[in-house]
Formats: structure tokens, C-alpha cells, sequence
């Protein structure tokens, strides 16, 4: 109960400093952060997309983590040899993401690259199980990171859009505040979620719960990487 009144006192908090921020911000001759700057639909955009990539993509990891090692016994050095199969992944759509950033609209590379990922992080729920390989898991750690590293070259292309040049790093701390925020969010909520039912189990059940919470974990970040495709739609067809 001392646990839950520190959460709820702390989100009071932060909810109040937020209205004093904006508060302040509105009635400032030189604001930090121009509220008109909300204005840009390509801003929004970019900060919402932000946030849910981070929501989603970004509890990856964790839950890989967690099942590399606690599920599947992997050491610390053999788990980080894994994530190199998803580093490259990523690193290769973020080459990617550029390229068709440039030949076709922002819009339509986002779009491109969250049905990608949606479709690879659907994909590794079948390697998320107890008795499962690695193997299992490398196609959707592919396809899965090739979507993320579209998705994150051309968030931040249609956060910068239509931003004035001297406004550029206020519209970049932005974004980078809701990618941030995304990411404590959404790691709480799938984390509770994926441990919900693991109580006071141990040995093999243990495993067993650990590894099912990390399917619907997974099957969550695949739906809210499909709910990002709005966000994505409020950008102008065109834009570039």
C-alpha cells in the first residue's frame, strides 16, 4: 500500500509541475518552449509517434533479456552476443529509413516500417515460449528491428518537419522528452501485465509463467506499434 500512495503521489506531482511548466511557458515574453510550436500537426505527430515507439519498441529488449537469460539460461555474454542478430536489424532500417524517407513521403516510410515491425514482434511470440530456441526467435528479431529502424529514422524526419531552423533543437528536446516518457510507460504497464500471473511460482511453472507474460507482452507491443499507423496518418501525404 506505501509502495502504491509513492506512485500516486509522485504522478500527482508530476502532473502539477506540468500545468505549472505550461503555465509559465504561455505567460513568457521568451518561452523554453513555444506552446505555438504544438501548432506543427508534423510535430505532434512525430512526439506521439515517439512516445508509442518507445512504448513498444523500446520494452523490447527487456522482455528479450528476460527470457535470454531467466527463461533460457543464457549468461550475460551469450545474451549480448543474441542482441547482435536485432542490432544489425535495426542499424540496417535506419539505412533504410533514410533512403525512403528521401524517395518517397515520411508518411508512407512510417507506415512501411510499423507494419514491419508489427509484423516481426508478432512474429517472435512463437520463439517466446519455455521450451524454445534462439533460432526460433531470429526471424521476427530481424523483421522486427528492420521495421524499428525505419520507424525511427523517419520519427524524427517528421519531428523536424516544417520547424523552424532556429527551433530545431527545442522541437528535437521535445520529442525526445515523449520518446523518454514513453518508455517508463509503457515498460510499466507490459512489465505488470506480463508478471501478472506469475505469483508465487518457482522453478520450471515459474519459467513456464515468465515466458507466457512475455508472449502477450510482445502480442501488446505488436497492437500498439499497429495504433502508431494514426499517428502516422495524421502526417500530410506529401511530406518529406
Amino acid at each position: 500500500m506505501a509502495g502504491a500512495l509513492a506512485i500516486i503521489a509522485s504522478a500527482a506531482l508530476a502532473a502539477f509541475f506540468l500545468i505549472a511548466f505550461t503555465v509559465i511557458e504561455a505567460n513568457s515574453a521568451d518561452p523554453l518552449m513555444p506552446l505555438r510550436l504544438f501548432h506543427n500537426r508534423s510535430l505532434v505527430a512525430g512526439m506521439t509517434i515517439t512516445f508509442l515507439c518507445m512504448a513498444t519498441f523500446g520494452a523490447l529488449p527487456y522482455f528479450l533479456t528476460v527470457l535470454l537469460q531467466n527463461v533460457h539460461g543464457f549468461t550475460a555474454l551469450q545474451t549480448g552476443l543474441a542482441f547482435l542478430v536485432p542490432s544489425v536489424a535495426i542499424a540496417t532500417g535506419t539505412q533504410a529509413g533514410e533512403r525512403l524517407a528521401t524517395r518517397f513521403s515520411t508518411r508512407s516510410t512510417l507506415v512501411g516500417g510499423m507494419i514491419v515491425g508489427a509484423v516481426g514482434t508478432a512474429l517472435m511470440v512463437s520463439g517466446a515460449t519455455a521450451d524454445s530456441s534462439y533460432l526460433s526467435l531470429v526471424p521476427g528479431l530481424i523483421v522486427s528491428g528492420v521495421g524499428q529502424g525505419i520507424v525511427w529514422t523517419a520519427m524524427w524526419i517528421a519531428a523536424a518537419s516544417g520547424v523552424a531552423h532556429d527551433q530545431q533543437g527545442v522541437a528535437s528536446g521535445m520529442a525526445s522528452t515523449t520518446l523518454n516518457v514513453g518508455n517508463a510507460i509503457g515498460m510499466a504497464v507490459l512489465i505488470a501485465i506480463a508478471n501478472s500471473q506469475i505469483g508465487e511460482l518457482s522453478g520450471n511453472a515459474l519459467k513456464i509463467a515468465v515466458a507466457d507474460g512475455i508472449q502477450v507482452a510482445f502480442w501488446l507491443a505488436a497492437a500498439g506499434i499497429v495504433v502508431s499507423l494514426l499517428a502516422a496518418m495524421v502526417l500530410p501525404a506529401k511530406a518529406r
